[in-house]
């Protein structure tokens, strides 16, 4: 008989919702980005690429986020509200 696997910790709404509006919050700073360098006089095509593929990437994460327990709503809490202080001053996520 195969050995059981332990219960992951339940997620609580409050928590799963935190988690998923800091991820969403990144995803919409990459939006305003891309907004925003499109309206420029002479948009950077490059730019707008780069930074539409790591909206793309960063969906990952909620998606991520979808199947995770508690430890791992943590762990994508603290990093999308990292990313998001490091987006804001003008940083990259890691």
């Amino acid at each position: 008989m195969p050995e059981s696997q332990p219960v992951p910790d339940p997620v609580g709404q409050l928590e799963f919702e935190a988690a998923r509006d800091a991820v969403l919050a990144v995803l919409a700073l990459y939006a305003e980005q891309i907004d925003a360098e499109e309206r420029r006089p002479a948009p950077d095509a490059d730019m707008i690429a780069r930074l539409a593929e790591k909206r793309v990437a960063y969906g990952a994460v909620l998606h991520e986020l979808q199947s995770a327990d508690a430890a791992g709503v943590a762990r994508i809490t603290a990093r999308a509200h990292a990313d998001l202080a490091r987006l804001k001053a003008g940083g990259t996520p890691h």
